[in-house]
């Protein structure tokens, strides 16, 4: 496993679950990990910034999750998977450098990025490379969606639900930084780090110290099922450290 924002004068935790609670319906599927208890999906049309489903060119403020691309992935490349970040002087040379379908260029705090998810080994032309996270655990699908989004969440945040993926979530930080827990671990990545969870394992995500968190984020999941889902199977039994 492997980054400001204006201060709020409401109450930060019932406005977060609040959010989550209005972008959650009641459909439920099964779990496919280890703890097999129902999950309910979570979704929301376009008018809710915390909820990874508003397009940034739809955003309204600056605090939010939003979505930068949502690309259909038809196959994958053989063999063990890394999601690459390069970042480019600008959005014509990005788009100038991508060759496959795989590739994805977007604009995100200021620059323009190109991402793959590729072997071991792989560089594109030009550009800086920024991260290069995994490999990541991909289970087998027919075809998946490489969702892609942009995070800027106060450092007074609660955090998510508990939720769930059908395929692994991965973050590169660029300030502040984040707190994960999960049934196996607590842990803390800053700014300039990276880490991944596994796809079908229950977490709980938060910023930690006393900073913004500006991520950039990566949901590589199975295309026939909901992108995310919020689950009962397990509650944090941690605190993230101080």
């Amino acid at each position: 496993m492997n980054r400001p924002a204006a201060t709020r004068l409401w109450d930060t935790t019932t406005l977060a679950l609040l959010l989550f609670t209005l972008c959650a319906p009641s459909l439920m599927r099964g779990q496919t990990n280890s703890v097999a208890t129902p999950s309910r999906t979570l979704s929301a049309g376009s008018s809710c910034p915390s909820c990874c489903t508003m397009s940034v060119s739809e955003r309204t403020r600056e605090e939010g999750c939003y979505v930068l691309a949502n690309d259909a992935v038809d196959s994958l490349p053989q063999g063990p998977l890394y999601w690459y970040l390069y970042t480019y002087p600008n959005l014509a040379a990005a788009s100038q450098a991508k060759k496959t379908s795989t590739e994805t260029v977007v604009m995100s705090f200021g620059k323009a990025w190109l991402f793959n998810i590729a072997p071991a080994g792989w560089r594109p032309s030009g550009g800086e490379r920024i991260a290069v996270i995994g490999p990541l655990p991909i289970p087998p699908a027919k075809k998946y969606f490489a969702r892609y989004l942009e995070s800027i969440e106060a450092s007074t945040v609660t955090g998510t639900p508990v939720h769930t993926h059908p395929g692994p979530e991965a973050w590169y930080l660029l300030s502040g930084a984040q707190c994960l827990r999960t049934p196996s671990q607590t842990f803390v990545i800053h700014a300039g780090e990276t880490g991944f969870v596994p796809g079908d394992e229950p977490m709980v995500l938060k910023p930690a110290g006393t900073e913004a968190r500006h991520s950039i984020v990566l949901v590589l999941h199975d295309a026939s099922l909901p992108w995310r889902a919020k689950t009962d199977a397990w509650k944090p039994q941690t605190q993230c450290p101080q």
